[in-house]
């Protein structure tokens, strides 16, 4: 198994500076740490947030920097929101990553992201559309990345003439590619071509499971080996002497995001998860620690909480755990980090996911 972090982030208004420095001191950790990934959530404008979170809608711009600063960690987006943004400028903000970043360390990771309507309304597109606009968004980009001549596009959705885009991607055809999705036809796509299948933090092991397998059977019905270890699940992850330890730690910063994630929805999202049954949009860290939705605690305690996962899972081929968070203190996060790496990655490591697909229900 491989290991990175998801740099999911949430950390309360300071200055938006102060929130990327603190992300990127988590990725030079982890690449320092032998970590592979880092994926790093696009997080646009909400009402909510507006003078109390900050943001990164371009984290595109972060990994740039990250690249200067550590030796062999790859990133990505989780995700950019190919629906939002004209396919030419997507291709060459993409190509471009991938010539700064460098030694093909640049993952091209895309997807629809969190469904609010925002988001399509206030650049005057159809939040309706997202989907259909993103499949074409994202044939458009590869044209953009494989074409030798200036070509028009005349799609359903978008439109292009005498489209040039440079540069190209640093290799042929183009970089790797990640996608998160739950759209049946994307999971088949994604296996078919080969793209890794980005799984959320808030995923159950039977959802992830069941992904896994629709996954599974379209990259073996194009011909690929072991899809699974194309699989990369996310969790919640924080490390301390003991449970109590870890939970008295986290509980005032996770009561405080808890706060937003219930007035935008997200907890709605995680009770039907979860099949969770508590009153209204209401819920308590304690309540989401109990179902299991964090792993905390010592390193052996977390260790065994996350093969159980594995094992519920069906398996996956790398382990993201979540930073971007505002979690306890710094030197706490960091610590965390390190037991993780020292004490917890020996005893996954070597987890391989060589099962079968399961079989469809007739």
């Amino acid at each position: 198994m491989e290991f990175g972090i998801f740099s999911n982030g949430f950390r309360p208004h300071t200055t938006a500076a102060q929130t990327y420095d603190e992300d990127l001191s988590e990725i030079v950790l982890a690449d320092q740490l032998g970590f592979r990934d880092a994926y790093i959530s696009e997080h646009h404008g909400e009402p909510i947030y507006i003078g109390k979170v900050d943001t990164l809608p371009v984290p595109e711009l972060l990994m740039c920097k990250a690249a200067g600063l550590t030796r062999q960690i790859r990133m990505g987006a989780a995700v950019k929101l190919i629906h939002l943004a004209h396919p030419v400028d997507t291709a060459i903000q993409a190509a471009v990553t991938d010539h700064v970043v460098g030694n093909g360390r640049f993952i091209f990771g895309f997807g629809s992201g969190f469904p609010n309507p925002l988001f399509a309304s206030e650049r005057g597109l159809s939040h309706e559309d997202r989907h259909p606009r993103l499949q074409e968004a994202l044939e458009f980009i590869l044209k953009c990345w494989t074409s030798e001549e200036p070509f028009d596009w005349d799609g359903k959705l978008w439109r292009g003439k005498n489209v040039v885009a440079t540069p190209r991607p640093l290799n042929a055809p183009h970089m790797p590619m990640a996608t998160a999705t739950d759209t049946p036809a994307m999971i088949d796509l994604a296996g078919s071509r080969g793209y890794t299948l980005l799984s959320a933090q808030l995923e159950p092991a039977a959802f992830l499971r069941k992904k896994a397998d629709r996954y599974a059977r379209a990259a073996k019905a194009a011909g690929r080996a072991t899809p699974l270890n194309n699989i990369t699940a996310a969790r919640y992850v924080y490390l301390a002497d003991s449970r109590t330890e870890a939970m008295n730690d986290l509980r005032p910063f996770i009561t405080h995001e808890l706060g937003f994630q219930m007035k935008r929805g997200l907890i709605r999202i995680i009770r039907s998860n979860y099949n969770m049954q508590f009153q209204g949009d209401e819920v308590t860290f304690d309540q989401l620690a109990e179902a299991g939705v964090y792993c905390l605690g010592d390193p052996d305690t977390v260790a065994k909480q996350l093969r159980e996962f594995y094992d519920a899972s069906g398996g996956f081929g790398t382990l993201l755990i979540v930073a971007g968070k505002d979690w306890a203190t710094r030197e706490k996060r960091e610590r965390s980090m390190r037991l993780f790496a020292e004490h917890v990655v020996p005893k996954l490591g070597d987890l391989q996911p060589i099962r079968e697909p399961d079989v469809v229900a007739a």
